[in-house]
């Protein structure tokens, strides 16, 4: 471990840098939590950072020691000067949550951990186990997992449709800002940000955009690493793969009915099938950002697949 960034994303307790095999170096954020109570490690989408799930990262603080983390490309995270589609590979985020993890493990003195990933980080934790290398975690909720499915899948052709426009639009994203301010003006009147929490969004704003020296922002993820990102899930084989996950696995889609239905929501139910002994839940009228949508019941129904049961009541929202 070394030094943490100057860049980061999430108020915590704690911060230090996890060196990751290839040097990619990643800022693991701890929140206060109880004493001796399980870990939770939560991992966060493509574009997005650990301090986007800020005010959602703290409802899981009331009963757990929460940890999140920065993956390359991300937030305050560095990663080494090499081609793209190397250094953003799946198997090196794969790598990192590895590495992450085991850094976690060593700082609850045996008491069980928790994985809780989205998009990006629920895809990382699949690549990870397919390799029969996933840290002993004692469960882990996946919301969204984007495997991209093979061509003999049934919804193959609707996910690349999908997909392709999706790696072009992000390359073109706008990367300099005002303040995170403008950021939010701007996305609350935008397609899926239309539908988050004014919280969610607000979090997801400052956690994003990283201050320059000579005045503005820019985003921590650069479109270029955001698109490659994309692309890399697009190209690997996991979905192939994933008859050999031999973990307790949860997951969790968007409500596959919607007009605008991500692809990931059309092909859970074929991938869970092809997870053994994986579980699925649906949650209504939510798309894929299903968390910045509807944080409470996407807290509450985490907690009960993690076999703890919800602090109290909770509205969807």
């Amino acid at each position: 471990m070394t030094e943490p960034s100057r860049f980061l994303t999430l108020d915590a307790a704690e911060v230090v840098a996890v060196a990751a095999p290839d040097g990619a170096v990643v800022p693991l954020y701890s929140l206060a939590g109880p004493t001796q109570a399980p870990g939770l490690l939560v991992a966060h989408a493509n574009g997005f950072a650990a301090g986007s799930y800020g005010p959602w990262l703290h409802m899981f603080a009331e009963r757990l020691r929460v940890f999140a983390y920065d993956a390359r490309g991300h937030g305050g995270a560095s990663w080494p000067k090499a081609p793209l589609d190397v250094v953003l590979h799946v198997d090196r985020f794969a790598d990192e949550l590895a590495t992450v993890a085991a850094v976690v493990a060593s700082r609850l003195a045996g008491a069980p951990l928790y994985f809780i990933g989205h998009s990006l980080g629920a895809a990382t934790f699949l690549r990870l186990a397919t390799r029969g290398a996933a840290p002993a975690f004692a469960h882990a909720v996946l919301f969204e997992p984007p495997v991209f499915p093979s061509p003999s899948a049934t919804h193959h052709a609707e996910a690349a449709a999908k997909q392709e426009p999706l790696i072009a639009r992000s390359a073109q994203r706008r990367a300099h800002w005002e303040s995170p301010e403008a950021l939010y003006r701007l996305l609350k009147r935008r397609g899926m940000f239309q539908r988050f929490r004014p919280e969610m969004l607000a979090a997801h704003c400052r956690a994003t955009l990283r201050p320059l020296p000579a005045g503005g922002y820019t985003l921590a993820c650069p479109p270029a690493i955001e698109s490659s990102i994309f692309r890399s899930h697009r190209l690997a084989d996991t979905w192939d793969r994933l008859p050999s996950v031999n973990q307790p696995i949860h997951l969790v889609s968007s409500d596959a009915t919607a007009a605008e239905r991500s692809w990931v929501s059309a092909v859970l139910p074929e991938m869970a099938l092809r997870i053994p002994g994986a579980s699925l839940d649906v949650l209504p009228g939510t798309g894929h950002m299903l968390i910045f949508e509807a944080p409470e019941a996407c807290h509450d129904l985490a907690l009960a697949r993690l076999g703890l049961a919800p602090s109290h009541a909770r509205n969807a929202g």
